[in-house]
């Protein structure tokens, strides 16, 4: 079992046994879900540095490398860095994500072997037992009291500035949002902002949604307008306005001139009309709502068509033409109803549903919910026109914000 501590500084010598120099840093192509090849080894003398292909290399020793054949004979190779990562220099001592783990670990060392005939990065040794191994005291534990952890390589990914950004999205892409948003919570800033921007918008938008309100301030802050707008115009409407409320006047005021000038940013202002601490501040204006005449048949395939906008469904909310509220039908009733069933056979009409007023208290909107076992509200003005929703989840973050 080899490690990258050992073979830097290790002396490297041809086949005619002459010492050539010794092991400045070995390269490797990063590919996200493989056993990365070693591709380039880099060896230092008082004159040099000398990049030579690992097809030249015999036998690689903890203390020693010899080549394959004379030293005359290997072509001279120019400094190579395209695509490539350098062991030494880039990995060691940089933070990983372990996308099995789904956490931030530091690099202490890494384990090197044969991997389908080719000499490749197995795995990151995370452990102080990978501190002593490169402090040259490894013997000191001569009772084993520290053991070896290792991480397989092809579970990580490092966090760095010389890594291509989709071959870091294409391990994390398939983390959930709330995991990816731990992990950046544990980078330093620049480098939380280069895994965000190695999403895709759409997911960027829904981990920036699960990040700690603070933590997200100072990221869109940094990213700028200009940078942070696509992202931000991803999150839903109640989290993107609980962000804008969080900026300062002109920080609000320079996204939302940015935003897309659609129906979700006509709901985004008009939310902000209302306090923080208001049913009107913290509702949702994403539901789904049908008239009363819809059948079961209708209104199910209402739902198909528009599933993919909505990450929260326990109710269909009934509404007249001009949008006041009636009652809601719960996604069971659907399910059992007859399909040619109206809604308004089915529903629970307003005058048996509480509902919460734009301007009702949040607490006493939670009070409400709690009282009657509900996973969301209809939201009313003074006409009861249905405004939004005010769900279970929106007041565990209002009430919980850092669960």
């Amino acid at each position: 079992m080899l490690y990258l501590s050992q073979l830097i500084k290790a002396k490297v010598k041809d086949s005619s046994d002459e010492e050539i120099g010794r092991v400045f840093d070995i390269l490797i192509k990063q590919k996200a879900g493989i056993y990365s090849p070693l591709e380039f080894l880099i060896i230092k003398n008082k004159k040099n540095k000398y990049w030579v292909p690992f097809q030249y290399v015999e036998n690689l020793g903890a203390d020693s490398i010899t080549l394959k054949t004379l030293w005359e004979k290997i072509p001279s190779f120019e400094q190579q860095s395209k695509d490539l990562l350098y062991l030494y220099h880039d990995i060691l001592d940089q933070q990983i994500v372990d996308t099995e783990g789904v956490r931030i670990v530091r690099v202490n060392d890494l384990k090197v072997g044969v991997f389908q005939n080719k000499l490749s990065v197995l795995g990151i040794d995370v452990s102080f037992k990978g501190i002593l191994r490169r402090l040259g005291l490894e013997k000191i534990d001569f009772l084993s009291l520290f053991k070896v952890y290792l991480i397989d390589w092809r579970k990580a990914q490092p966090i760095h500035g010389h890594l291509k950004v989709d071959t870091l999205a294409e391990s994390l892409v398939k983390l959930h949002p709330a995991d990816l948003a731990n992990i950046v919570e544990k980078l330093n800033l620049n480098e939380g902002i280069l895994l965000l921007k190695t999403l895709d918008k759409d997911t960027a938008g829904r981990v920036l949604e699960e990040i700690q309100p603070e933590i997200q301030k100072i990221l869109v802050q940094k990213l700028g307008t200009e940078g942070s707008v696509d992202v931000v115009g991803k999150m839903s409407v109640d989290e993107l306005v609980d962000l804008i409320q969080s900026l300062s006047p002109e920080e609000a005021s320079s996204i939302i001139a940015k935003l897309p000038k659609d129906i979700k940013t006509q709901r985004v202002k008009k939310m902000l009309i209302y306090p923080e601490d208001t049913a009107g501040g913290m509702m949702t204006t994403e539901f789904i709502s049908v008239q009363e005449n819809f059948t079961v048949a209708e209104t199910i395939e209402t739902i198909k068509n528009k599933f993919g906008e909505f990450t929260f469904i326990h109710f269909v909310y009934v509404t007249d033409k001009e949008g006041k509220f009636l009652g809601v039908v719960s996604l069971r009733r659907l399910l059992v109803a007859e399909k040619q069933q109206t809604i308004k056979e089915i529903m629970h009409n307003f005058f048996n549903m509480p509902v919460a007023t734009v301007e009702q208290d949040i607490k006493e909107v939670a009070s409400i919910m709690t009282k009657y076992n509900l996973f969301s509200i209809a939201v009313v003005d003074e006409r009861q026109k249905m405004l939004g929703i005010v769900t279970v989840d929106d007041l565990m973050r209002y009430f919980l914000p850092h669960a």
